[in-house]
């Protein structure tokens, strides 16, 4: 990927008014691209590769090309956010939560369209609710309410403010087994 990208940097370079150029900003985002391995890894290929993107899409947004940038860009982000999710896990299992905050932050205001975002919101609920900013847990916690309500993040947000819900679900799935158990002994009576 090295040769091809300095070739099409060349290109670009050389003929700024080809009839083309789009392709060839499309062939340097995808080879950088290509080049992503995992959120772990060095970002500068991810971030070139946006970028790449990004003038697709503000210079040339009727082509062919386009679609498939804003398409990569999404792809991109999940990426990005997979990183500021990876860092912000690590802060928050070392109690580091201002630098865990941020992190998190970043994952709500920046990539707020990824799969990413139900959780940080409820590890922003979590933090903000240990350092004792109950308004701002609250705030993060309707947020998560009104856009996931249906989600496990948001059941999970729930029992931080009401402990009375964990002894709830505690007591109801005593309930259970002990409808299961008699409805075991009832099977085994008519056997």
């Amino acid at each position: 990927y090295s040769d091809a990208i300095f070739e099409l940097e060349r290109y670009l370079v050389t003929y700024p008014n080809h009839k083309d150029k789009v392709y060839a900003h499309y062939l340097l985002g995808m080879s950088f691209y290509e080049q992503i391995i995992d959120e772990k890894k060095d970002l500068k290929s991810i971030l070139d590769s946006k970028e790449q993107f990004k003038i697709i899409i503000r210079d040339y947004p009727s082509t062919e090309f386009a679609m498939d940038a804003k398409y990569k860009i999404d792809l991109i982000n999940e990426v990005l956010a997979a990183k500021e999710m990876y860092i912000a896990r690590y802060y928050l299992k070392k109690t580091k939560w201002i630098p865990a905050l941020n992190r998190f932050k970043t994952v709500v205001n920046d990539y707020d369209t990824t799969i990413y975002t139900e959780e940080a919101l409820h590890r922003l609920v979590e933090i903000n609710y240990r350092l004792g900013l109950i308004d701002e847990a609250k705030k993060y916690a309707n947020i998560l309410g009104y856009n996931y309500q249906s989600s496990d993040w948001y059941k999970n947000t729930y029992k931080v403010f009401n402990k009375n819900y964990r002894d709830s679900i505690k007591e109801l799935q005593k309930n259970k087994q002990k409808k299961i158990g008699l409805i075991k002994k009832f099977k085994g009576l008519l056997e």
